[in-house]
């Protein structure tokens, strides 16, 4: 006895349909209404399709029509999407001309109703991508983002926000003051940004500081012990620092014993390890919090790069 596929109730079809290739169920979705339904509401709201990369291995065999019908459908249930260096995936040669998959803009205006976490690693994110976040993605709990172009604009209007990375930008101190006096971040990483803006973090009210357990600052001054010293709910401080020198990190040390010497509160018990990749630091530091019996040397090294990292209680 022969029987039609689409005699089959839909638990049996959605079961059949689970079984092929991404490309595949493409093609069945675009065969009629009812595969597109099943497949949409039901086979692509599974967990897999609910945390995405668009570097994801099953994306990779679809063409550009499928790939965009395919987000398309399924944006709507997305829960995390990872988007890395668009540019670089979009063209296919230096000229630009074949265009390999849509470009950043696409992604930032679908239907993301239900996105809790973004995180775009790409030099062309810009100000007004942020606006479009912020319409598409209104229950956004963390955003991750990294561009020279980003300078915190328009991030206040990402109401439900509670991690933002924001490495290697340029977030400016006025749009940061807004964002510590309306959000309650519990994440916030700022290393590498353009502008210093330990200050702002020091001016900013009590009650947007509340909540933030985990922050990462570049080129803040003592080792981060002013940092460290009024945000007391600190669980985690990262500071770093790019192409410090030998003196400079000499004269950063001995202001730092004096601070902690002359402090009346308990910073020192606060720091449970000290990380960082020279170990005379290291070793200084956990000289002066009380957590270490070596010696460091007389003069530490340079580095190009300096990372210290507090675990505290």
């Amino acid at each position: 006895m022969r029987m039609n596929i689409d005699q089959l109730n839909d638990d049996c079809l959605c079961i059949i349909l689970e079984y092929l290739t991404l490309p595949d169920q493409i093609a069945m979705a675009r065969s009629s209404l009812r595969y597109e339904e099943l497949l949409a509401e039901i086979v692509w709201r599974k967990p897999r399709y609910r945390e995405v990369s668009i570097s994801d291995d099953m994306l990779a065999p679809l063409n550009k029509e499928d790939y965009i019908y395919f987000f398309k459908l399924t944006s709507t249930y997305m829960e995390k999407l990872y988007i890395w260096n668009v540019h670089d995936k979009a063209f296919d040669s230096y000229l630009g001309r074949h265009l390999m998959r849509p470009e950043l803009a696409f992604y930032l205006c679908l239907n993301l109703n239900n996105l809790r976490e973004l995180c775009v690693t790409d030099n062309y994110m810009n100000n007004s991508m942020i606006q479009n976040v912020t319409k598409s993605c209104p229950h956004l709990h963390s955003l991750s983002v990294s561009s020279a172009y980003i300078t915190g604009m328009f991030m206040v209007g990402l109401h439900n926000l509670q991690t933002l990375v924001a490495r290697e930008c340029s977030i400016e101190a006025e749009h940061l003051a807004e964002l510590l006096a309306q959000l309650q971040l519990t994440t916030l990483d700022l290393t590498s940004n353009r502008y210093n803006l330990e200050q702002t973090i020091l001016e900013a009210p009590a009650a947007g500081l509340l909540r933030l357990q985990r922050l990462g600052i570049s080129d803040a001054q003592d080792c981060g012990f002013r940092i460290a010293e009024q945000l007391p709910q600190l669980k985690e401080l990262v500071v770093s620092y790019h192409g410090v020198m030998a003196q400079d990190l000499h004269d950063m040390l001995d202001t730092t014993r004096q601070l902690v010497e002359s402090s009346d509160t308990k910073f020192p018990k606060r720091l449970q390890s000290i990380m960082c990749n020279v170990v005379d630091v290291e070793v200084a530091l956990e000289q002066i919090t009380g957590l270490e019996t070596r010696c460091p040397r007389e003069s530490p090294k340079f580095c190009e790069i300096l990372k210290i990292i507090y675990k505290c209680k």
